[in-house]
């Protein structure tokens, strides 16, 4: 586990981007002519799976700004910020 999170997501993105290049593969040894047409696939399904685990880990990170309460909920029963003092 990453930053304590769960890699189910990377798990998923990598599982469909692998069952995708299975797919591209097996379409150009069904139809070698394509190979040209279909060589650029490879690179987007990497890319945007890149991209996506860029994504997963940087939302997790140790200096997530969503890490700290920034209401500052401790201060709702400090009497010190009262008008009344």
């Amino acid at each position: 586990m990453i930053y304590g999170r769960r890699p189910r997501q990377l798990l998923v993105v990598w599982g469909v981007s692998l069952l995708l290049i299975v797919l591209i593969h097996w379409l150009e040894t069904q139809a070698p002519a394509l190979h040209d047409l279909l060589l650029p696939f490879y690179w987007v399904v990497f890319f945007v799976a890149a991209y996506l685990t860029w994504r997963w880990l940087r939302a997790r990170s140790q200096k997530d700004r969503r890490g700290k309460d920034r209401r500052r909920a401790d201060r709702r029963d400090d009497d010190s910020l009262s008008p009344e003092n």
